[in-house]
């Protein structure tokens, strides 16, 4: 009988490993919602690399084309997403006894406004600030590692935008 209940065991084990759960595309009513479109995010904070915008703007066309089975269409989309990287800032964190700086933090905040035009009334649109961070070595050189940041950072804030927009969240 020992063996029949381990037997049963690994089974479920088994089957619970197999089993995953996706929450990609909970909010989108594809008989509503055909389409997308984004105008090219400008930079809008003279720190922040001038090309900054366009390559959150690429991600994020990508992020809701491999996510979604919305098409991509270069105006008057379904679904409207405009915006500007407002904020990219670095402050001094943990600061030693001897008045050094252990880490530094890079900061972007990023505007985003979403509209659904096929909601006539706009209570589906919305704007809102989205602001993440990554931490890095005070002895680094922020020109070594600001490209893997913005990377961190702009992934971070793929997964609130798209959470925002088609999950509900």
């Amino acid at each position: 009988m020992q063996k029949f209940h381990l037997f049963i065991f690994i089974i479920l084990i088994i089957i619970s490993q197999a089993c995953t759960v996706s929450l990609i595309n909970t909010g989108i009513d594809y008989t509503v919602l055909e389409s997308f479109s984004l105008e090219q995010f400008e930079v809008k904070n003279s720190n922040a690399p001038p090309t900054s915008g366009q390559v959150f703007s690429e991600q994020l066309k990508d992020r809701i084309l491999s996510n979604t089975r919305l098409r991509y269409l270069d105006e008057d989309g379904d679904i409207q997403f405009s915006g500007n990287v407002t904020g990219y800032n670095i402050t001094a964190l943990a600061p030693q006894a001897d008045q050094t700086v252990a880490f530094q933090r890079l900061t972007i905040q990023i505007t985003i406004d979403y509209k659904d035009i096929k909601q006539k009334d706009g209570s589906k649109d919305w704007n809102q600030n989205f602001s993440r961070f990554a931490n890095f070595s005070a002895d680094q050189d922020l020109s070594g590692v600001e490209d893997a940041l913005i990377q961190e950072i702009y992934d971070q804030v793929l997964d609130d935008v798209f959470n925002k927009a088609f999950s509900g969240w």
